[in-house]
């Protein structure tokens, strides 16, 4: 600190923090040390016989508590601490009775706070071969796996990031971090993750060793599900079960709209990789905002329409589906489409109808063919 700068620099040690605290600040070196020494030692079990002289302000007392023990004629740590505990805490509260064992030196506080535990983390090497094959090498990953999510769900914690490191034969190292969207332990969720990597990985060399480190961790997550759902399902046994459904060979699709005037055409399905359903983000309060939209059916359905005419067009009055007939109270449209030239043509009058039992329907009439069909519901 001297070669720093500091001028004055002062260290002590003693059994207790206080008793360092207060010679730090106030002691005196002792006599086998030089005079200008800047370091006090006081001898083990003496730390109350050092206090006893010094006033009580080295204590650090509450200005509040300062004022009672200047009225009660409590000047020294020494006349302090020969009051009985008692007498202390009916005198002067709790304020007082933590004071008065500082000044026994009777401080149970730590210099150093214990050190965090060491996060998860497992680490295979071998020396006899390499490997080269990704089915082996996934294998080996699948088991490092295992051994760090079961030392997270032990902990009550999961992965917020994690690092997969390959040691490569002729030096050097590969490092894949991963994200997860939510806190995990869990090795459905991991292997997802690292198979799609695995697959985009390009590695430079053979392998030699493979290591897997958790760099952040936070407590396990339970969102409970909502309280109307028929399942009362928390989010960890829907995370498990479409990751049963993903290990199954089923296909993620994501919707891309395009600008078809059919609505039944505008909307193609593509398939979606299935790690970023896992790192997507979570959804959001605003993007849960109650509102309808038209549920198609996968085909249109037939039905018997009685209509009357409005300027023109049969606007439906009463329709029976498969379900019967239901009368309705409003219609409005008609939202004529037509087109199709370079494919299958099409001509639809469309119409928005209020039944009375209150549902919402899309009713259409094929004009080409003067047929009726139930398009869908909004819900």
């Amino acid at each position: 600190m001297r070669e720093l700068g500091a001028a004055a620099v002062r260290a002590a040690v003693a059994s207790t923090p206080i008793a360092a605290r207060v010679a730090a600040r106030h002691g005196k070196a002792s006599r086998d040390t030089p005079h200008d020494a800047s370091l006090v030692e006081i001898a083990p079990g003496t730390d109350r016989q050092f206090l006893a002289p010094h006033p009580v302000g080295v204590l650090a007392p509450a200005p509040s508590l300062a004022v009672l023990l200047d009225g009660a004629g409590v000047e020294r740590c020494g006349e302090l601490a020969a009051l009985e505990g008692s007498a202390v805490a009916a005198r002067f509260g709790p304020e007082g009775v933590a004071l008065w064992r500082l000044a026994r030196a009777d401080d149970p506080r730590r210099l150093f706070a214990p050190a965090p535990p060491a996060l998860p983390n497992a680490e295979l090497a071998w020396t006899d071969y390499v490997l080269r094959d990704p089915e082996r090498l996934l294998f080996m990953v699948n088991r490092l796996v295992g051994t760090v999510c079961a030392a997270l769900r032990e902990r009550g914690e999961g992965a917020q990031a994690f690092t997969l490191v390959f040691a490569l034969d002729r030096g050097g190292v590969i490092e894949t971090p991963f994200r997860p969207a939510r806190p995990s332990a869990s090795q459905r969720a991991w292997m997802r993750l690292l198979r799609d990597a695995l697959e985009r990985v390009r590695l430079p060399d053979a392998v030699t060793g493979i290591a897997l480190a958790v760099t952040a961790v936070r407590p396990s997550e339970r969102v409970q599900g909502d309280l109307l759902d028929r399942g009362f399902a928390t989010a960890d046994a829907a995370e498990e079960a479409l990751a049963r459904v993903l290990d199954g060979r089923a296909v993620l699709v994501t919707p891309r709209a395009s600008r078809h005037p059919l609505l039944r055409r505008r909307t193609e399905w593509e398939r979606q990789e299935s790690a970023l359903v896992w790192a997507r983000p979570q959804i959001g309060a605003g993007d849960t905002t109650p509102e309808l939209a038209l549920h198609l059916h996968p085909e249109p359905v037939a039905i018997e329409v009685e209509s009357a005419d409005r300027r023109g067009y049969a606007v439906p009055l009463r329709y029976r589906g498969p379900d019967g007939w239901h009368e309705l109270v409003a219609a409005s449209g008609p939202d004529c489409i037509s087109g199709g030239r370079w494919e299958t043509a099409y001509a639809l009058e469309l119409y928005c109808c209020v039944r009375a039992d209150g549902e919402l329907v899309q009713l259409g009439r094929d004009a080409r063919r003067d047929a009726w069909e139930l398009h869908g519901m909004w819900r």
